[in-house]
């Protein structure tokens, strides 16, 4: 009945709205808006079949930003792991301190202009072919 932009409706084509926010554990994510060309009064059962769409996609919406938040959480746990790795690598080869290999690994991403994670993957890898090296030597 109440609408902000009557002018822009009516040059839209549009005569009903009904807008119901999307609601998930008491949160509202945003808004669906149901419209009509013709002067339409909602019934309450449509509003409820809208609110329940609504939170549906609410809820789909949340799902999708918590397994988002998973797979983030999961590769800054991987690059923490690479990263003592790494640390761990070149204190023993290099007789560093933990702090003087984290900053040397900074340093060098910076340098570089690699993540750090790229730089700890290039430590362990230059680790390993030493490694093979020195086998080979016997």
């Amino acid at each position: 009945r109440d609408y902000m932009y009557p002018d822009m409706a009516r040059k839209e084509g549009l005569c009903s709205l009904l807008s119901v926010p999307m609601m998930v554990r008491d949160k509202a994510l945003g808004v669906i808006n149901s419209y009509t060309s013709v002067p339409h009064v909602f019934t309450g059962e449509e509003v409820k079949l809208l609110q329940a769409i609504a939170n549906q996609a609410a809820i789909a919406i949340e799902h999708t930003t918590l397994i988002e938040k998973s797979h983030e959480m999961q590769e800054a746990l991987a690059v923490r792991k690479l990263m003592e790795r790494a640390k761990g690598y070149l204190m023993r080869s290099k007789k560093l301190t933990e702090e003087e290999a984290f900053k040397l690994i900074q340093r060098q991403s910076m340098d570089f202009r690699k993540s750090m994670r790229e730089i700890a993957e290039a430590v362990l890898l230059a680790g390993e072919l030493d490694q093979r090296v020195e086998k080979q030597r016997g």
